[in-house]
């Protein structure tokens, strides 16, 4: 399964003219975020396969995507540092439906990167550089961290164990549709530390994918999953992704932690965990 590179996109050059108060949401940061990003929105829907004529729903959405912001900015960022560099946060693409049903392929998500002294925590959706089997090239990865430096990560049937301990999955009544794989149930995935996340599972077995390890995670480096667990080129399989399918802490830019655009309006502004 190939992964295309993560598109980036300077949201900076494209957020250059004005727009009126944001008048709904309490928060001057959130305010301040919307009047930069309500001009370019709908050149943001458009990219992402969801165009948008309506007036209303178009500034609802940036106003939506204003608030996910404001959740996520680092502290300190006002609204002149966010019009000068945004912070240092970073838009993506997400390229294919790996991460499914977390984020949705074609979704514009932000990237946050790690502070000094802060470290990757289990859970987190993370971006990495590696050069996989099918080019010489970098691209740019989204997963999400399983195992830590250090740890031994298997998978039997299905079931994500760490060190010889299985990760609780609680099934919900939720689904979503893949060409690939057909209807795709919604399992809760809970990691030793109680943090919860969900994933897919399709209703058959796919033995390479349910099957694989136990993989012994090097100092320095991460193990890694795609939420769509049927439909995911990641640290199950070291010939495809590169780096021996682990993924060394250096390489690591940052992390998503919310969507700005989306085809599903409830969706924009989601703080990712």
């Amino acid at each position: 399964m190939r992964k295309r590179p993560v598109c980036g996109i300077s949201l900076a050059a494209m957020l250059m003219m004005s727009s009126p108060v944001l008048a709904d949401v309490d928060q001057e940061r959130a305010k301040a975020f919307a009047e930069f990003i309500r001009p370019a929105y709908p050149l943001f829907l458009a990219q992402a396969g969801a165009w948008e004529s309506d007036p209303q729903r178009l500034a609802s959405s940036a106003d939506r995507a204003a608030t996910g912001l404001s959740e996520v900015a680092p502290a300190d960022c006002d609204a002149a540092r966010f019009k000068r560099d945004l912070c240092g946060l970073k838009l993506l693409r997400q390229p294919s439906t790996s991460m499914a049903p977390t984020l949705q392929e074609s979704e514009f998500v932000v990237r946050k990167g790690y502070s000094a002294g802060e470290q990757p925590r289990r859970g987190d959706i993370v971006t990495f550089d590696t050069v996989p089997a099918y080019s010489n090239q970098p691209s740019t990865y989204v997963k999400r961290i399983i195992g830590m430096p250090g740890e031994a990560v298997e998978l039997r049937e299905g079931v994500v164990l760490i060190d010889g301990k299985a990760l609780t999955q609680t099934p919900t009544e939720r689904r979503f549709d893949s060409v690939l794989t057909g209807e795709i149930a919604i399992y809760t995935e809970a990691a030793p530390d109680g943090r919860r996340y969900d994933i897919g599972i399709s209703g058959n077995p796919q033995p390479s994918m349910d099957n694989a390890g136990p993989f012994h995670v090097p100092e320095g480096h991460y193990f890694v999953l795609g939420d769509n667990r049927h439909n995911s080129a990641d640290s199950r399989f070291p010939d495809q992704m590169g780096s021996k399918g682990f993924v060394p802490a250096d390489s690591i830019s940052g992390r998503i932690v919310t969507i700005l655009v989306s085809k599903d309006q409830e969706r924009i502004g989601l703080v990712v965990d």
